[in-house]
């Protein structure tokens, strides 16, 4: 199959389990809502920024290099799988080992035994890193995307069917190892390659520099995004943290489930473009272009309606919660393009330009975080924004620099869905205040608000770019 041929084909199917996965996490999170409480919400977000942190270092990078290097040998494979296992196992005894002293840091004796439960991760998911890679590689999204819809079903029966037995924070904790142990199952199942009885450390240094540029990358960036956790969950509470860790989970789902879908699929199609930067750049500019159509207005849309969205769908006990999706939207907005820029540098193999990129990035972040904290989970999210701002332009000109793509027509790409956006926002303001806000159902309002802002959206679509079904031929092309 041509690579074009083969990119559509991964699209629709990581498409399709991205949206399958997108409402099944909207749902799951809604019922978890009802059967727990902020204060657990805000001690899973501790035990995950914990395990996420460790979890930086669970395939060190050669996910991306086995996918970026043309032709892996198979004593590589088998090394890089051997080293996962090794990895996965410190990793684990590593937690072990520091779960008493965070529990104690927290004040909350009751962590200790959830990091020791759920650190079993690592090993679990070590399994299957090479096995992935081989499928992501080849662009074989079809059985990547009925793993991961399997896998995360399962794991979220578990969850709700805990929660409803009152095994409160556990709930999560028993979601998070069942999808793991379905998905790497499944992992097995979907690929011929095994492991040989062999292992090189010359081959692991083949592949050193690029990963270990890449993990570093990882550790910094992971360190910035969840210092707002981190401080929250320290000097304030558990139950801020909960409102401000869903508040978070709800702007990221434009990034997890529209920018990474096409990311996850081009870094392999990128990475056979990455000497031939006119193509790679005519690629890219359609990639952005497509996540401004979805990700821009769902976010523009949700500073609207997030006061009734709140109302409707968790109640009184998440009070709090609608201003920081007002005040977080902005950033997904920037978030779901700056998610691409990581692929370009990885399938350019510039990973040392991105760490130097993500060192300050994370420096102004952690500083804006702290900052913002004199002011409470809002000044968080505000000094978030800021920070997203100050690194629009930097970000953009280095990465895109490297495919000789210049801001100003990166940006022009994306004005016009920026700027339907925006008024497809304010046209349901507007409808909002002189009608709908008279309604005694906030689920009617609620609905009706969604259905203006859709049908005002596809007008306007219309009328700039005109037959919509050519617009979505041409991004196929």
């Amino acid at each position: 199959m041509a690579l074009k041929n083969k990119v559509l084909h991964g699209v629709k199917w990581v498409t399709f389990a991205n949206i399958f996965g997108q409402v099944l996490s909207l749902i799951s999170i809604v019922i978890f809502a009802k059967l727990l409480s902020p204060d657990d919400f805000g001690t899973f977000a501790i035990i995950m920024i914990f395990i996420g942190f460790l979890g930086i270092f669970s395939d060190m990078g050669t996910t991306a290099a086995l996918i970026h290097i043309q032709n892996p040998s198979k004593l590589l494979l088998s090394s890089v799988f051997y080293l996962n296992i090794f990895i996965g196992i410190v990793l684990t005894l590593a937690m072990i080992l520091l779960s008493a002293p965070i529990a104690t840091f927290f004040e909350d004796p009751q962590i200790t035994d959830m990091l020791q439960i759920v650190s079993l991760n690592f090993i679990i998911v070590s399994f299957g890193v090479v096995q992935k890679a081989l499928l992501q590689k080849s662009i074989e999204f079809k059985h990547l995307s009925l793993v991961q819809s399997v896998a995360m079903f399962i794991g979220i029966i578990v969850g709700i069917s805990s929660a409803i037995y009152g095994l409160g924070v556990y709930s999560l904790i028993a979601q998070t190892l069942v999808s793991s142990i379905i998905g790497t199952a499944m992992i097995w199942f979907y690929t011929s390659w095994r492991p040989e009885w062999s292992f090189s450390f010359t081959e692991i240094k083949k592949i050193w520099k690029y990963t270990a540029n890449l993990s570093v990358f990882e550790f910094i960036n992971y360190f910035a995004q969840n210092a707002d956790n981190f401080l929250i969950g320290k000097y304030l509470s558990s139950g801020a943290l909960g409102v401000y860790s869903l508040a978070y989970k709800i702007m990221l789902y434009p990034l997890q489930n529209i920018s990474r879908i096409l990311v996850r699929v081009l870094f392999p199609a990128f990475s056979k473009l990455q000497n031939d930067n006119k193509k790679f750049r005519q690629v890219y500019l359609r990639v952005i272009f497509y996540i401004s159509l979805v990700s821009f207005p769902i976010m523009s849309g949700l500073i609207v309606i997030a006061d009734v969205l709140v109302d409707v769908l968790f109640g009184d006990k998440w009070q709090g919660l609608a201003m920081l999706l007002i005040i977080l939207a902005p950033s997904g907005i920037m978030r779901s393009v700056f998610t691409t820029v990581g692929t370009i540098f990885m399938a350019k193999g510039s990973t040392d330009t991105q760490l130097k990129l993500g060192t300050i990035n994370a420096i102004l972040t952690v500083v804006g975080f702290i900052i913002g904290l004199n002011w409470g989970v809002n000044g968080v999210a505000f000094s978030y924004l800021i920070v997203n701002i100050i690194m629009l332009y930097p970000i953009f000109k280095i990465s895109w620099g490297q495919i000789e793509l210049s801001v100003k027509d990166g940006l022009a790409e994306m004005r016009p869905v920026f700027i339907i956006s925006i008024l497809m926002g304010l046209g349901v303001y507007f409808s909002d205040i002189f009608i709908f806000n008279t309604l005694e159902s906030q689920l009617l309002r609620l609905i009706l608000m969604i259905s203006v802002g859709l049908l005002l959206y596809l007008i306007m679509l219309r009328l700039h770019f005109g037959n919509l079904k050519s617009l979505i031929s041409e991004l196929k092309k």
